[in-house]
């Protein structure tokens, strides 16, 4: 009796094993349906967001700086200037634009922003608020976008770009009006791209196919009416330099050069990519205004070429888009020393009515 009592409990004991043992299984194949591996663990910012973020933070950080120094007298406690109100309104104006288009999406008028309401005395300590500061973080802040434009996704890095271009153009501007050194406006240079050994046939190279498309919303369309707009520009700067005084002419002469090298490094980006450009034309049709005022008429120029570059910027990637980053620097900065204001957003249509408003910032008195 005794025996077969201590036999029972075993074979219990077994079974159980067992049905413990086929319920792990059961458990370890269902959650591997419903219970992600990594469920602990944070999933990765995508880095345009991180980059949207922060360009958003550091827009916002400016304008509170600006909004600062516009209220305050001799430049923000720098005794001996006077009022930057005037200066930097436009700073203001442009900032506020820019902060509005880098809000997310889903963000609506109701949104708050730290730095553009009324500041409190710690926040005032963190912010520049003298003129020096204040171009010397417009520039830095350029640099950044420009930097995070090379690797963000399409849309963002043309808007990176985009403002990125216009705070550093703006940074110049009130260096210049406030007598203070200019800050440095070179971004990264690229080398010539290497074409590839060999390409297969591209449209357009025989003399009965149709020309490339540049309304094309792709990288073929945007290299396309980057070519065509550089070959108008060379055409434009020839005639001009018949037509402006001598100081002009040497500043259009050293842009002509500068407009030829684009044009071969436009050239160069097709055939590293394999894509056909449009074939150089003998001539052009100049505006109107262009006999009575070329430099305004090539200032016009200057900036209806932005979008070409801005949209290269958009629809290419690597050594390309930062070829199309540096351009589009460098056609802002002609436009504006031709006198042609290129906005907040230099290269893109953006309608202020349609952003998403801040919250209502408040000068300070």
């Amino acid at each position: 009796m005794n025996h077969k009592t201590a036999e029972k409990p075993r074979s219990h004991g077994w079974m159980r094993a067992l049905l413990v043992a086929l319920l792990a299984v059961l458990v370890v194949g269902v959650g591997t349906v419903l219970v992600p591996r990594d469920a602990g663990k944070p999933q990765a910012v995508p880095f345009s967001d991180t980059a949207r973020a922060e360009a958003l933070s550091a827009s916002e950080t400016l304008l509170g700086s600006a909004l600062l120094l516009e209220g305050t007298t001799p430049g923000g406690a720098t005794a001996g200037e006077t009022s930057a109100g005037n200066d930097v309104a436009d700073t203001v104006m442009l900032l506020t634009s820019q902060a509005e288009a880098l809000l997310p999406p889903s963000s609506s008028s109701t949104s708050s922003a730290p730095s553009t309401a009324s500041p409190s005395p710690a926040s005032k300590q963190d912010r520049p608020t003298t003129r020096a500061t204040l171009v010397s973080s417009l520039s830095s802040s350029a640099f950044r976008r420009l930097a995070d434009a090379a690797n963000a996704d399409g849309g963002l890095a043309r808007l990176l770009a985009a403002v990125g271009t216009s705070q550093l153009l703006e940074s110049s501007r009130l260096a210049t009006a406030w007598g203070l050194p200019v800050p440095e406006t070179t971004v990264v240079t690229t080398t010539a791209p290497t074409a590839p050994t060999s390409c297969p046939a591209l449209p357009g190279a025989s003399a009965t196919a149709s020309p490339p498309d540049s309304t094309r919303a792709d990288l073929a369309g945007a290299l396309a009416a980057v070519v065509s707009s550089e070959q108008e520009a060379i055409y434009a700067y020839q005639v001009a330099l018949t037509k402006l005084d001598t100081k002009e002419s040497a500043t259009a002469a050293t842009w002509l050069d500068r407009h030829q090298e684009l044009l071969r490094g436009a050239e160069a980006q097709g055939r590293l990519h394999c894509i056909a450009t449009p074939p150089r034309e003998a001539g052009y049709r100049l505006p109107d205004s262009f006999a009575a005022k070329p430099g305004a008429a090539l200032g016009s120029m200057e900036a209806s070429s932005l979008t070409a570059y801005a949209d290269l910027v958009a629809l290419s990637e690597g050594q390309t888009r930062q070829w199309a980053i540096n351009g589009l620097v460098d056609a802002a900065k002609r436009s504006q020393a031709w006198g042609t204001p290129v906005g907040p957003f230099p290269g893109l249509l953006i309608d202020k009515a349609s952003l998403p408003s801040l919250a209502s910032p408040t000068r300070s008195p």
